[in-house]
C-alpha cells in the first residue's frame, strides 16, 4: 500500500485486492472508499467538483480546444492553398497539425466530458478501450512527428550541405 518513502501506491488503488490492506485499522473502509472512487472511471480518479468549478475547467478545456483546432486547420489549410508553402519541407509541419488535430478532435471532447463529470465514464467499457487506444496512437503520431522533424533539425545544423538531407518528392 506505501512505498518506502511513506506515500501511497499507485497500485494499491487499481486493484482492490490489494487496497483492502489495514490502513490504521480501517480496511474496510479503505476498501469501500477506492471501490468508489474507480467505479466507472475508465482508470481516472473520480473528483467531486463544484458548479463553479465545473464551469471553469469546462470553459478553459473548451478554449484550448477550440484554439487547438483552428490553428492547425489553418496550417494545414495554408500549406495547401498557398503555392510558396507547398514545400517537402513543411510536409512535416503538416503531418505535426494532423496529428495534433486528431488529437483535438478524437481525443480532447472526450476527456472534457469526464473531467466534468468528476472522472466518470460515460461511454461505456468497449469505447473506453477504443478511447485509450485513439488517445495512445494520436498521442504517439504527434510525438514520433516532433523527434523526426527534430532530428531532421540536427542534422542540417550538423550537415548543412549534405545530399542525403535534401527531401524530395517522387
Amino acid at each position: 500500500m506505501f512505498n518506502s518513502s511513506g506515500s501511497l501506491d499507485f497500485f494499491s488503488f487499481t486493484h482492490p485486492e490489494v487496497a483492502s490492506e489495514v490502513l490504521n485499522g480501517s480496511s474496510h473502509l479503505f476498501y469501500n472508499i477506492s471501490m468508489a472512487m474507480w467505479n466507472k472511471s475508465c482508470g481516472e480518479q473520480l473528483l467531486d467538483f463544484t458548479t463553479a468549478e465545473k464551469i471553469v475547467i469546462g470553459m478553459m478545456l473548451a478554449i484550448i480546444t477550440t484554439v487547438t483546432v483552428i490553428g492547425n486547420m489553418l496550417v494545414v489549410i495554408a500549406v495547401c492553398v498557398v503555392k510558396k508553402l507547398r514545400q517537402p519541407s513543411n510536409y512535416l509541419l503538416v503531418s505535426l497539425a494532423v496529428a495534433d488535430l486528431s488529437v483535438a478532435i478524437v481525443v480532447m471532447p472526450f476527456v472534457i466530458v469526464t473531467d466534468l463529470t468528476g472522472g466518470k465514464w460515460l461511454f461505456g467499457e468497449v469505447f473506453c478501450n477504443i478511447f485509450i487506444a485513439m488517445d495512445v496512437m494520436c498521442c504517439t503520431a504527434s510525438i514520433m512527428t516532433l523527434c523526426v522533424i527534430s532530428e531532421k533539425k540536427k542534422k542540417f545544423h550538423k550537415e548543412p550541405f549534405s545530399e542525403h538531407l535534401v527531401t524530395t518528392v517522387y
